[in-house]
């Protein structure tokens, strides 16, 4: 199924992810995953998801995800409720690499696990010829109380149609 701006987000999606804790501040702290159940929790916020093909992975950590960090306050004072970081990687990475960037507290780093939602939305990237198998591409969405507004995928290397300057400028 393709998304589109103006569809209603797909019913039954549920990431991954270990909520925010002052006990597990530590990088290597481990929490227990639960469900971020989309159905329940999309209808009554606009949401910004960021996906990434991998956590610790180059590009991301240094250019994609620290401005969505830095820009915490803005991205709030513009409407969103809640930004999401997906990757393939599990609940765990994904936990650790939102502690390693100082923003576990604000963000929910979640896992798309074997990127199967990334997938049914034709928004999947095939890296196995460097040996990381099926992997989210590097997208952004804007979900506003359950309806799609923004749907970006990279054209190339880099990082700007999901960028957090994008993301800015569309919510």
């Amino acid at each position: 199924m393709a998304l589109s701006v103006g569809d209603q987000f797909p019913s039954g999606v549920k990431f991954t992810y270990i909520p925010y804790s002052p006990d597990l501040e530590g990088v290597t702290a481990c929490g227990i995953p639960i469900a971020y159940d989309t159905e329940k929790e999309f209808p009554s916020k606009k949401v910004v998801i960021v996906s990434v093909p991998g956590a610790f992975t180059p590009t991301c950590t240094a250019n994609h995800i620290p401005p969505f960090v830095e820009k915490i306050k803005d991205l709030k004072s513009k409407g969103a409720d809640e930004i999401i970081v997906l990757s393939a990687n599990d609940p765990f990475v994904q936990a650790a690499w939102g502690k390693a960037l100082g923003g576990y507290k604000q963000l929910i780093f979640a896992s798309d696990g074997n990127a199967a939602f990334s997938k049914a939305i034709g928004k999947s990237v095939d890296l196995s010829s460097k040996g990381f198998g099926i992997r989210t591409a590097r997208y952004a969405i804007i979900v506003d109380h359950g309806k799609v507004t923004y749907i970006e995928q990279e054209p190339g290397p880099g990082v700007s149609v999901s960028g957090v300057d994008a993301i800015l400028a569309h919510l």
